[in-house]
């Protein structure tokens, strides 16, 4: 509407000046260098009109002539940028397929048609490194250094290089470099959370974890989890140094970060127990106990009783009334049943952890309880035949590797992995075949029970044995 609106006006306009100069011819003598013109008004002005018209068409010419070779090099840039992006592909396929010498050729062809030489740089690195000569790629990542657009990815191909020759001094430098430019990048985040740990510098990585949150690296479970694993590891420098009461205020703060940490409540729980706070310990175990129980907070809770062998069962029971269905629960009431010569209460929690998840170490008491109750030797020995098929143990393993520890320890010792080491059974190859229907080995010629030599007979077959008593004397 606007635009037919000012065409209306402008068809107006020109009708009414029309008209005018209709009205009124006039004349107009012009004389200029000696030449005199004489005519309407009228035709003046169409003159100027066409002198006008033919001084617009001069001037687009003249533009268009003088543009024309940054028209003609916006052509032939874009073939160039082609040639280019057509190099730079083939150089990266040349790279995966492993030809490093093409991978070069079609480098070269990069730096001569594209104008950066970013990737020129990145994909000679890359193929350098590939042929195995990393002081080439290290040159071509520090030279990258240089711009500020490329400096972050060179960074990121020194940390690789140094990673691989496996000085973690100059990775860690490249890593925190290499984070502050990018603070959220993921896998930059993850490579100096891991050479943080390597080098002990938890308040570092306690301080990356914020980064880590805001960049969505690791779930709400897993930062609690290192978090906590973190201040457990303060804390163990901390009863190294000889500072227990540091040790306890890091302690106590890593298991209200994450209740069921047990590592932290084991730590925390021997730490009171040997500076003879024993109501401190067990209170620690008591709390854990209802989240994660295990065999070695459960020896640290016996150990710290006092009393007769009835008064640490009534203890006990009183510790499992927080998780009573759990097998710990049930091994440890068992345990101490058994120590108190409380036949029948031994046996229903060992027949119940037996059925729950048989383990070798219920076979091992149940045959103490059987010779203790029962004296009966043969029956000893057919559970401790079954211990040896049962499933292995539980103890402080680490999950990376593998290996077993006596005690647990924020690092694992054997593989230096973090946070690995949890209370677990090792892994086993799985046997079809029932431990009923298994051939039990040779008995030993003695075996010894609570400091007691007890002969093993040789094995008899007791349907002959019947035969030949019911037969009669000859």
């Amino acid at each position: 509407m606007i635009r037919i609106g000012f065409f209306i006006l402008i068809t107006a306009l020109l009708v009414t000046c029309t008209v005018w100069f209709a009205n009124n011819p006039g004349n107009m003598t012009i004389v200029w260098l000696g030449y005199r013109f004489d005519g309407s008004i009228g035709m003046v002005a169409l003159g100027l009109l066409a002198l006008t018209a033919l001084l617009v068409v001069l001037w687009r010419c003249w533009s268009a002539i003088a543009n024309s070779p940054s028209w003609l090099g916006r052509i032939l840039g874009s073939r160039r940028r082609k040639k280019g992006q057509q190099a730079l592909t083939m150089g990266l396929l040349e790279l995966a397929s492993g030809d490093v010498r093409q991978a070069l050729k079609h480098t070269r062809a990069v730096d001569r048609y594209l104008e950066d030489d970013t990737l020129t740089r990145l994909l000679t690195a890359q193929a350098a490194e590939l042929d195995g000569d990393n002081n080439a790629a290290k040159r071509q990542f520090e030279a990258m250094l240089e711009k500020p657009d490329s400096a972050f990815f060179g960074l990121r191909g020194l940390l690789q290089l140094s990673l691989k020759a496996d000085d973690r001094s100059a990775a860690l430098d490249y890593a925190e470099r290499a984070h502050r430019l990018r603070p959220r990048n993921p896998a930059v985040l993850v490579t100096l959370f891991d050479l943080l740990l390597g080098a002990k510098r938890w308040d570092r990585a306690l301080t990356l974890l914020v980064d880590a949150q805001k960049a969505n690296v690791f779930n709400e479970d897993e930062l609690t989890r290192r978090r906590a694993l973190l201040i457990t590891a303060k804390a163990e420098d901390a009863i190294t140094d000889g500072e227990n009461t540091e040790a306890i205020k890091l302690l106590r703060k890593a298991l209200n970060a994450r209740p069921d940490f047990i590592g932290a409540a084991v730590l925390l729980a021997k730490l009171y127990a040997d500076n003879n706070q024993a109501a401190k310990a067990r209170d620690v175990v008591l709390q854990s106990w209802r989240t994660s129980p295990s065999a070695a907070l459960g020896s640290i809770y016996v150990n710290s009783l006092d009393g007769d062998a009835l008064a640490k069962v009534k203890a006990v029971e009183k510790l499992i009334a927080t998780n009573p269905d759990h097998i710990e629960s049930q091994l440890l009431i068992a345990e101490a049943a058994l120590a108190a010569d409380l036949w029948g209460m031994a046996r229903g929690n060992l027949e119940k952890a037996i059925a729950n998840k048989a383990q070798a170490r219920h076979y091992r008491l149940l045959s103490d309880l059987e010779f203790r109750e029962k004296k009966d030797a043969a029956k000893a020995r057919e559970l401790l035949v079954k211990a040896s098929h049962a499933n292995p143990d539980p103890g402080w393993r680490c999950g990376a590797c593998g290996a077993e520890t006596d005690k647990w320890a924020v690092t694992c010792p054997s593989c230096h992995s973090f946070g690995s080491i949890d209370w677990r059974a090792p892994l086993r190859v799985h046997n079809d075949t029932p431990a009923s229907k298994q051939t039990a080995p040779k008995q030993p010629a003695a075996i010894k029970q609570d400091g007691a030599i007890i002969e093993n007979a040789p094995p008899t077959d007791t349907a002959d044995t019947k035969t030949k008593d019911s037969q009669p004397a000859a």
